[in-house]
């Protein structure tokens, strides 16, 4: 034989000469919590990586390597190792085959 449920021992129950039957209403405490409080709590995290990263960016040159502001003599237009060539012409300024911006034209 299946379990009652509740719904059948309360109709069982009432079905008794002298018990009456009334509404039953459960209540239990609820937390709520605030969603300005989240909000507040990853905006603030947020703000917290954000300035980490510029002070990273500010104190190390840069995130990555090879930043666009970082010019060597090879973009000057000027022979700075006296060997009679420029800039993209003279092989030190191609250390793979490419002119690179970034090389520096060597000293003798």
């Amino acid at each position: 034989m299946a379990d009652a449920s509740l719904s059948d021992i309360v109709e069982e129950v009432a079905a008794q000469a002298g018990v009456r039957k009334g509404p039953v209403e459960s209540i239990h405490p609820h937390e709520e919590r605030s969603s300005a409080t989240t909000w507040a709590i990853a905006i603030g995290v947020v703000l917290i990586l954000g300035i980490g990263l510029f002070y990273i960016a500010d104190n190390s040159g840069g995130l990555l390597p090879g930043d666009d502001g970082v010019v060597g003599n090879c973009a000057d237009n000027i022979d700075n190792d006296n060997a009679g060539l420029k800039d993209a012409q003279d092989p030190g300024c191609r250390p793979n085959g490419q002119d690179d911006e970034e090389s520096f034209e060597h000293t003798q």
